[in-house]
Order: structure tokens, then sequence, then C-alpha cells
């Protein structure tokens, strides 16, 4: 993806954008500016910026237009958006701001004033636990706030908790740069899947190399299954030759031993909500971690459902499907 700017400034005025972009690189922001709608999805879709300042009126497509694209598109939908407009009228902005804006500034506006909001967002961001910087995804707080709200509304969905199978190994064998894009391989298989089965999901990465995804629970096996051969085929490409050829490789493990690992792989545990009455969102998840520990055990690249019901008095006498 390049350097990750932390703004990406839209404008069909390209002095609006170099002025905006050196009054930002005074407060330490790096950013960079398309004059076009068309490119500003592109481009945000490229470069996951920290945060978005998007101008209503644009060729191509309209800012909303942009706007609406961006939050259909899982790599793009929680990236705060700063909207620039023309129009005072009080309900266009309460619109806007209802439809997900983070803050709207109307034009002509004063640089200071800008930066500050930018910085302000930016802040909230920070403040809120942020997005990850390797995913673009949110983290714990908005994946509890989101499990808590689908539990209070009685909706039936899964959850799926996926990690990297051996993936200290493959950090100490390749280091922590080619770790981190594994990472982002695995969040671009979980993208691509949920683009074809998952119409009403939420992402969120933990940390590290765990990720969560809420789903329907109708599509919930066929989504895990999708994103352990994605990623699969997107993993291989970061082995060395040689280590493909031979199906593995030698690397210390936890307690400083040698050993062999297999090339990396994902594994998914599913937990579905309307099994159990789950108490908070961090039991659900719980349960759902147990079952990726499962699927583990089985073997790597596995998926596992928990099929436990009320009344269950154990993890050992769980009883799960793997796929």
């Amino acid at each position: 993806m390049g350097e990750r700017p932390a703004v990406l400034i839209v404008d069909d005025d390209p002095i609006i954008c170099a002025a905006l972009c050196d009054r930002l690189a005074e407060d330490g922001l790096t950013s960079e500016s398309v004059h076009d709608g068309l490119s500003a999805v592109q481009r945000a879709i490229a470069v996951r910026p920290q945060l978005i300042v998007l101008d209503l009126a644009l060729p191509e497509l309209s800012g909303e237009q942009v706007f609406e694209r961006l939050q259909a598109d899982h790599r793009t939908r929680y990236t705060p958006v700063v909207f620039l407009t023309a129009s005072s009228q009080r309900d266009d902005k309460l619109r806007h701001l209802r439809a997900g804006a983070d803050d709207y500034v109307t034009k002509p506006f004063d640089l200071d004033e800008l930066a500050a909001r930018v910085q302000a967002a930016l802040r909230r961001l920070r403040t809120l636990g942020g997005l990850n910087p390797l995913s673009g995804l949110p983290g714990n707080t908005a994946i509890y706030e989101e499990i808590t709200a689908r539990l209070r509304a009685g909706d039936r969905f899964a959850c799926l908790y996926l990690d990297i199978d051996n993936f200290k190994s493959f950090n100490d064998r390749y280091g922590f740069t080619r770790g981190d894009t594994l990472i982002t391989e695995l969040a671009e298989a979980i993208f691509g899947a949920v683009a074809e089965f998952g119409d009403d999901a939420f992402l969120g990465h933990i940390g590290g190399d765990d990720f969560i995804v809420l789903c329907g629970v109708n599509e919930a096996e066929a989504l895990a299954s999708e994103i352990v051969t994605r990623f699969g085929v997107r993993s291989r490409q970061l082995h060395d030759a040689g280590d493909i050829a031979a199906g593995g490789y030698e690397a210390p493990d936890r307690r400083g031993l040698r050993g062999r690992w297999p090339l990396a792989t994902v594994s998914v545990g599913i937990a579905l909500s309307d099994l159990r009455a789950f108490p908070t969102a961090a039991a659900l998840a719980q349960a759902a971690a147990e079952m990726k520990t499962v699927a583990k055990k089985e073997r790597e690249g596995r998926v596992a459902v928990d099929r436990r019901h009320v009344g269950t008095p154990s993890h050992a006498e769980a009883k799960y499907r793997r796929s």
C-alpha cells in the first residue's frame, strides 16, 4: 500500500488541497490529496488513511456518493470523515452528521480551525481505541459495543474468532515486517470473503493476529471456510520458495527449542448467539475463542462451531462440528 497518510484530502481545488496539506504538516500529520470522487474512492481503499477530509461538490462522483461507497466497503467503513461544503443549511448539516460524518465544516473556512477539527477527530479516534493501523478495523471497545448491542436486540448472529496458526514461529523465521504483512493478508482475506458471504457483517481487529467477525448464522461456516481458503492462497506468497517446496520450515518454539512448522494457516472458532443465553459480550467472544482452540488442536486451518446448549456442564463435553 505504500506509505499510509494520516489524512486523505478530497477537493477539486488543488490550491485548497495544497494549503491544507501544508497546514497539517505543521502539526506533524502526513497527507495527500485527490481531486475527483472516483479517485477518492480508489485512493481511500488503496491507502486506508486515518481520516478523510471530503468536499461534497466533486466531479465524477459527488461527495455524498463517495461517502456511500466508503460506507459500503468494510475496508473504509470505519474511517472518520470530515465533510467540506458550501452549504450552511442546518438541515444539510444534521443529515450528514446523522449519516455518519464525524464533523462538518462550511466553506469558506479558516485553515487553523479545520486543522484543529482534524486533530480533534483523530484524538476521538485514539480515545475510543482507534482503528488498527494494519487492518484499518475497529478494536476492542467497538467490538464489545457491537456484540452487546446485538445481544440486547435479541439478534440471531454468529461470532467468528480468527487467529493465525503458529504466528510466533512465522515471525521468528521471517521477521516482524513480514509478520505484519501476514496480518494484513489475513485482513484482506476477511474483506474478500465478507464481500462474498457477509452482507450484514461487522469486522473487528482485537490486536496482533486476532480478529472478530460477526455475521448471520446461516452463512457463518461458509464465510469461515472461505476466509481459511483465501488466507491459504495469500499467505503462501509470503514464504520462501524453499520452505514452500518443503511444506514448512524450522524455527524455535515458545521454549526456545527448534521444531518444524507448517506454512501459515488460520483457524476459526464460531459461537452462535441463539444456542445459549450469553450474559455478556465477553462470554460470547470467549466461547468463540474456545472453539478456535478446538480448531487448532484438530489441525491448522480448520473451523470449529460451538454446538453447546444451555446446561452444558463443561468445555470437555462440548459438541462441535469441524470443517
